[in-house]
């Protein structure tokens, strides 16, 4: 709890405003995070967050793990639709799929090159949806990628990483032969699920406990995200994370040929995994927001209102 809200306020108001950035792409040095907006404000504790973003034209993102948080602790809609769409032809889809990465890293101003290891780990990550570990020898390098089955079919997956890990590798000049392997942590537990009622951020990893320390800023944020059936939330808010998100998975999801029955999937992904009711306008919204569709939505128009779902107190 915290115990001087108020003062907080206060103080936050009296402090230096952040700097414009012209390309609306900042980054925090506290919670790692990169955000997509047109104001140097904290999208999430706009009144309590004593940091301000930093564009990207002042100083360059520090390191991909910014990038990985997405894949780390984000829901796993974007993989999830990813391993639905992917089909025919992996090896073409992974090098669209490093390309846009590649893209992706230089239009933030990432000076990638010189923390190959960590740019390579980042982009398995963010792809996978899961955590990495890293065997490393002058000959090899593999990667061992931890509960994959709750996201990907390995036989969709690891074609699609082979193909984009050669592109990957010419560009961040690494000899070793990269391998990938995976192995089960939390086993037949289900996944986390949790949402923070202060931030508004929805959060998937892990084994399912009742609450958690935030995985962002474990050593600094008060607020306890708690599982979804002790907290209030509507789809709004999902839709808000989205809008703040870099477009990394807009520039994914866009490398796969859309296929028969993905409205559908999509829907029950949001309606039985994260217990939203799914109306056209929502759907369409999230569609938008992750590449799946072009279409232009007003996403945080007063009409939202229509898509709430309340997962109610238990």
């Amino acid at each position: 709890m915290i115990m001087d809200k108020q003062g907080i306020m206060e103080k936050v108001g009296k402090m230096p405003a952040g700097v414009y950035s012209a390309s609306n792409k900042y980054w925090c040095v506290t919670c790692k995070l990169l955000f997509d907006m047109d104001s140097p404000v904290c999208p999430y504790m706009p009144k309590m967050c004593i940091n301000t973003p930093v564009p990207v034209e002042v100083m360059r993102p520090e390191s991909t793990v910014s990038i990985e948080k997405f894949g780390l602790f984000y829901p796993k809609v974007p993989q999830k639709m990813m391993n639905f769409l992917a089909g025919e032809k992996p090896e073409s889809i992974g090098r669209k799929l490093a390309g846009e990465y590649i893209g992706f890293l230089n239009e933030w101003r990432f000076e990638y090159k010189h923390e190959p290891l960590q740019t390579l780990k980042s982009f398995i990550i963010t792809v996978s949806g899961s955590e990495t570990a890293q065997r490393v020898t002058p000959e090899g390098i593999v990667f061992v990628i931890t509960d994959m089955k709750k996201v990907w079919d390995k036989r969709k997956l690891f074609p699609i990483l082979g193909s984009a890990i050669e592109v990957l590798k010419d560009e961040l000049d690494i000899a070793q032969n990269i391998f990938f392997d995976e192995i089960d942590i939390i086993g037949e537990n289900e996944t986390g699920k949790y949402y923070c009622s202060m931030c508004r951020k929805f959060f998937e990893f892990s084994s399912q406990k009742d609450s958690i320390t935030c995985p962002l800023m474990p050593q600094k944020c008060v607020a306890v995200p708690h599982t979804l059936d002790k907290v209030k939330y509507t789809l709004k808010d999902l839709i808000s994370v989205y809008e703040h998100t870099p477009d990394i998975y807009r520039r994914f999801t866009k490398a796969f040929p859309l296929r028969e029955g993905w409205q559908e999937y999509l829907a029950s992904l949001l309606r039985d995994e994260w217990k939203f009711s799914v109306m056209k306008k929502g759907l369409n919204c999230i569609a938008a927001q992750i590449g799946l569709i072009d279409e232009e939505v007003n996403c945080l128009s007063e009409e939202g209102d229509a898509m709430k779902h309340m997962a109610m107190m238990g």
